[in-house]
């Protein structure tokens, strides 16, 4: 999201931006290619880079356009060829910070509003505004539809088999228990464990594709693990990887955090 985007295979080059006095204090600048509505990319001004937004109905290349102040973020909080901090800093703005809290206890609803922060779909892609306007309500509910029917399994198994218990149908589905298990049991705790591995194995990878894309907008190199660190960070350690990542793309020193909105960034910035 506060990022500088790429189109296609071939980044947008830093363009001069020309200071305008009125009516406010607005930048206008000249389009380096045709961006859609939305796209954000860096620009110079007075010698200070500026983080601009593309305004409402795109612009061509060539053409020049003005960008309020609302618009324009300064660029110094977003840092370019390495890291901002380590994985392992995920306490560094407070317990009770709400990216902390959702990383931790709600990893899936974290990774919806970095990838909708990002302009990423569900898949972790890029996408078009009106692909990426549907990310975070898709993976939200695909989170809790996995949640209500795990539940509704657990219940019906309960209700039908009330001499079973959960540890009893987890030990005979992996074999560590010799009780006699009524079929029907058998089947839905085979997919109770379905469902939480398809859930699993797509938060991986949507969590890997969505850092190889902000590695690839910010210039990080990998430091270990060459050609695969993604994809092992994101399996050792998912929380922290989502944090790292949001992190990453916020200036939480100046901005805050929420846990209700589609970006986890105050509703004013879009």
């Amino acid at each position: 999201f506060y990022q500088k985007y790429i189109m296609g295979n071939e980044k947008v080059p830093m363009v001069q931006g020309v200071p305008v006095v009125e009516p406010t204090s607005a930048v206008k600048v000249i389009a380096p290619a045709d961006l859609p509505e939305g796209y954000q990319f860096m620009a110079e001004a007075n010698g200070q880079e500026l983080m601009v937004q593309v305004p409402a109905g795109g612009v061509k290349a060539g053409q020049e356009f003005i960008v309020e102040n609302n618009n324009v973020q300064r660029s110094d909080a977003f840092i370019f060829g390495r890291w901002k901090d380590s994985l392992c800093d995920c306490c560094s703005y407070g317990m009770c910070h709400a990216h902390l809290c959702l990383g931790c206890f709600c990893t899936p609803i974290a990774l919806a509003q970095l990838m909708t922060r990002m302009r990423l779909t569900w898949l972790g892609e890029r996408g078009s505004v009106k692909q990426v306007a549907k990310t975070f309500k898709t993976v939200v509910f695909i989170f809790v539809a996995v949640l209500l029917l795990d539940q509704a399994l657990a219940v019906t198994m309960v209700s039908l088999y009330p001499e079973l218990t959960p540890d009893t149908t987890y030990d005979y589905v992996y074999g560590t228990s010799s009780t006699d298990i009524p079929p029907g049991a058998i089947v839905m705790q085979f997919v109770r464990e379905t469902l939480r591995f398809l859930f699993g194995l797509y938060l991986l990878i949507a969590t890997c594709r969505t850092r190889q894309v902000l590695r690839a907008d910010y210039q990080i190199p990998e430091k270990n693990c060459s050609g695969c660190e993604d994809c092992c960070c994101s399996f050792c350690c998912q929380a922290c990887v989502t944090m790292q990542m949001m992190r990453h793309t916020a200036d939480y020193d100046n901005t805050t955090s929420t846990c209700c909105t589609e970006t986890g960034l105050p509703a004013e910035i879009v």
